[in-house]
């Protein structure tokens, strides 16, 4: 284990001081207990403590080691401490081996003192003193006596080179905000390496890739635990994009795939945009995968540096066969077909035939490539037939739409849309609907991590207006959103939130596809699919309000393992004077799966009163 701090030279008086401290706290007992202290501390002295161990560990049935600390921690401190010893000492490592012998343990034996002072002074305890005893041949006790957690005392943080220049002021005052080792702070050895990581961090990931430490150095000084901080950085020159050059097509013209490029040429470097850039060609659905690097080692004369896109292309036709089952819609069965490079134009063509107990559906969507504008077409359609809680619907839909932004992170679209809608219920006559809408939407999001997030946040909203009576039944506008959140309350302890809201206004007859319904896996668990919603004969059917939403806690067990309790609440109505929502709660499993999460919920409807188990389990092959 190496470091780069050093310590100042040690002044003498720390053993007086030591006694003068211990005297105080000796005078301050009764006479009984003086007289057991003095006992203890003359028995210490002559090295046969017997105090209380603070952790022991024995993988066998022979060597063993005790750790006694004599010195008052936090107790989160004492687990850390505790974790530390037990991984990093050589000595644990070697008592694992059933070749241990009686050499080899006196020897470990000597060693350990020296290690474990290392080992603590990463944690910010500096000349932390170690006492050896064998209380058995094969038993090592260790007695630790640590100084005060030695904190920072002062910071001299130097920034040099371009970025001193005028134009780059706010970089650089960034740069020295984000030192996140200040006056006063707890010194460790992962803190100062963190620091120094994100201050140099903020320095690559803006105009100045090549910046570098220069200097590093952490003073410590034994007697007080004071750390003087030095650190010189040197941000090289600022660094200007270059040309981007595209490696790998084999089915696709440059031309095609070149408005892909996001990079402007002569625009400031920003590590973010290299980022961009890669998920601009990932997004397209026509590469397994896709490299992006700056040559920033080798600028060119105006400080420029090129930028290589290597990518590595998918097959331009698969077939896919996948199966799975949900509480939703029962099992099901999905057939895929992908054509890559319709018509040889770089078009994607995704079409599928999906049949469940309780959907059967037929879809079709083109994809265009990104224009020079930055647009993104597609042309969707579909049929689809659902038969849930006495209402069967089948509908015909065929559309077009318009995205532009970035996707998975902020993405908007503007669409038209024609449906035709059959519509049974059960008890009821027969309908015929049909709308054309234009739509617009916005797609937001901000997670840590794209399958399994626990932090960050997902937005989505639409807005679809019927605005013709000649292509529809009647002037309608359906506005809804959907927020979801995700925030890690300690490190194996996530809150997952959810709330949708939507309404309906305008015409009196409005397509079924366009109302709302609520229950199920994704809605209000405890209750079944799209069984919420209003009563109408002898079935349940959409509603032109909606309101659901849901709290959940997630105790992670292991990495892949958690257990989670919630409380789901909503319903949805024809107006809001006569929504009424309802409760379901209940306990489930969680399962960080290769391919995203999966959970399995038992949920209790309070307003039914009965139990339903909820789940999502899907494998494609």
């Amino acid at each position: 284990m190496t470091s780069d701090f050093v310590f100042l030279p040690q002044y003498p008086g720390l053993e007086q001081v030591a006694r003068n401290i211990f005297c105080r706290l000796f005078c301050a007992t009764s006479r009984c207990w003086l007289l057991l202290s003095l006992f203890l501390a003359c028995f210490s002295i002559n090295g046969q403590a017997q105090e209380s161990a603070w952790f022991e560990v024995k993988p066998g049935d022979s060597y063993q080691t005790r750790f006694l600390l004599t010195t008052d921690i936090p107790s989160d401190q004492q687990s850390t401490l505790r974790e530390l010893l037990q991984k990093h000492l050589s000595i644990h490592e070697a008592m694992q081996n059933p070749r241990m012998n009686e050499s080899e343990w006196r020897r470990l034996i000597q060693k350990t003192p020296q290690e474990i002072a290392d080992l603590l002074a990463t944690e910010g305890y500096f000349k932390a003193k170690t006492t050896v005893y064998q209380p058995a041949a094969q038993v090592a006790e260790f007695r630790l006596i640590l100084p005060q957690q030695a904190k920072v005392s002062t910071v001299d943080v130097a920034i040099t080179g371009e970025i001193q220049q005028t134009k780059h002021q706010s970089t650089l005052e960034t740069a020295q905000k984000s030192w996140p080792l200040p006056v006063n702070s707890v010194f460790t050895q992962s803190a100062w390496s963190s620091a120094k990581k994100e201050l140099l961090g903020s320095l690559l990931r803006a105009e100045f890739p090549n910046a570098k430490i220069t200097r590093s150095q952490a003073l410590v000084n034994p007697q007080t635990q004071a750390v003087f901080i030095q650190l010189a950085v040197d941000s090289g020159p600022a660094v200007r994009f270059g040309q981007v050059r595209i490696h790998g097509l084999q089915h696709y013209k440059e031309s095609m795939v070149r408005p892909l490029n996001t990079i402007k040429t002569d625009t400031p470097y920003r590590q973010a945009d290299l980022l961009t850039l890669q998920n601009s060609f990932m997004s397209t659905g026509k590469f397994r995968s896709v490299e992006v690097s700056a040559k920033t080692d080798s600028l060119n004369a105006d400080h420029t540096a090129d930028v290589d896109v290597t990518v590595n292309e998918l097959e331009q036709n698969t077939v896919r066969i996948g199966v799975g089952a949900s509480t939703n819609t029962g099992a099901r069965i999905v057939f895929n077909y992908t054509d890559r490079n319709l018509f040889n134009r770089g078009l994607l063509w995704d079409s599928s035939l999906r049949l469940e107990q309780r959907l059967q559906a037929a879809t079709s969507n083109i994809t265009f490539l990104t224009d020079e504008k930055g647009f993104r077409d597609s042309i969707q359609n579909s049929v689809i037939r659902t038969d849930l809680e006495g209402q069967t619907t089948t509908a015909l839909q065929n559309g077009v739409r318009r995205y532009w932004g970035q996707p998975n992170i902020f993405e908007q679209y503007v669409g038209a849309n024609l449906l035709y809608e059959f519509l049974t219920v059960d008890g009821d006559a027969s309908q015929f609907n049909k709308a054309a809408t234009l739509a617009y939407g916005l797609n937001m999001r901000r997670l840590d991590h794209p399958l399994a997030p626990t932090k960050g946040w997902i937005l989505n909203t639409q807005f679809q207006l019927a605005p013709l009576d000649r292509l529809s039944d009647g002037r309608f506008l359906q506005s809804q959103a959907r927020l979801q959140a995700f925030y890690p309350l300690t490190q194996s302890t996530q809150w997952l939130g959810r709330i949708e809201v939507g309404t309906v206004t305008g015409a009196r007859s409005v397509p079924a596809t366009y109302l709302f319904r609520a229950g199920g896996d994704q809605s209000v668990r405890g209750y079944a699919f799209q069984s919420l919603g209003v009563k109408e004969a002898d079935a349940i059917v959409g509603g032109r309000v909606l309101l659901t939403g849901s709290t959940e806690v997630v105790q992670w067990l292991t990495s892949s393992w958690g257990a989670a309790l919630f409380v789901d609440f909503g319903n949805a109505a024809n107006s809001w004077k006569d929504y009424d929502p309802v409760l379901g709660y209940g306990l489930g499993a969680r399962w960080r799966s290769p391919i995203g999460p999966v959970g399995v919920d038992i949920a209790h409807g309070q307003e039914t009163g009965e139990y339903r188990l909820h789940f999502n389990l899907g494998v494609n092959f």
